[in-house]
């Protein structure tokens, strides 16, 4: 598996998902040939989807480095929460990971963090970010193929998934928008396997 689990710049054992939140395979029932009759090859459904939108052949995305955002904002973990609020307001960022010296993910703060933390106290400008930072932190590798991308962000609910390289340091984000981004410009997906 390619979800790899990181509390305070140590890795941990990945946990199990929750059976409750475990999507059910199907399979394609006869009413979608009520939609589009005689058009039940899927081979065919691609041609006929291009032909009427006169779009160009969407290119192939498998990985999660085909989609990972590279500008990544990043904290170190002596920032406060003071400047990762500064950080998320003028940059418009929602989710910060706090990286150690050597690049390795430490923790994630997300604005929805920053704003909980400031409700409860108001007084907490000059602590560290970290401390309300959430940890453990679910990370991919960046040869994550999308769909599990896509199954660890709605499996464990989750907002943002760092991506790693093969030494465990900060590579790039994967966010929800960039998976809707890869849905509405890369033109079809089969979602029957």
């Amino acid at each position: 598996m390619s979800l790899i689990v990181f509390d305070m710049g140590r890795r941990v054992e990945t946990p199990v998902r929750p059976e409750r939140w475990k999507v059910k395979a199907t399979g394609a029932t006869s009413a979608t040939d009520a939609v589009h009759p005689g058009h039940s090859d899927p081979s065919r459904a691609n041609d006929l989807y291009l032909s009427e939108k006169n779009q160009k052949e969407p290119e192939s995305v498998a990985y999660a480095e085909d989609i990972m955002s590279v500008r990544v904002q990043t904290l170190n973990e002596d920032a406060s929460i003071r400047e990762a609020w500064e950080l998320i307001k003028n940059e418009g960022f929602h989710h910060l990971p706090i990286i150690d010296q050597q690049h390795r993910v430490q923790a994630i703060i997300s604005d929805r963090d920053l704003l909980y933390a400031l409700t409860e106290n108001r007084d907490i400008w000059h602590h560290k970010a970290i401390s309300v930072a959430r940890r453990p932190v679910y990370c991919i590798l960046k040869s994550t193929d999308i769909r599990q991308t896509c199954n660890i962000l709605y499996d464990y609910n989750i907002g943002a998934l760092p991506v790693i390289n093969d030494q465990h340091q900060l590579a790039g984000i994967i966010t929800r928008s960039d998976i809707l981004r890869l849905l509405s410009h890369y033109g079809p997906m089969e979602l029957w396997a």
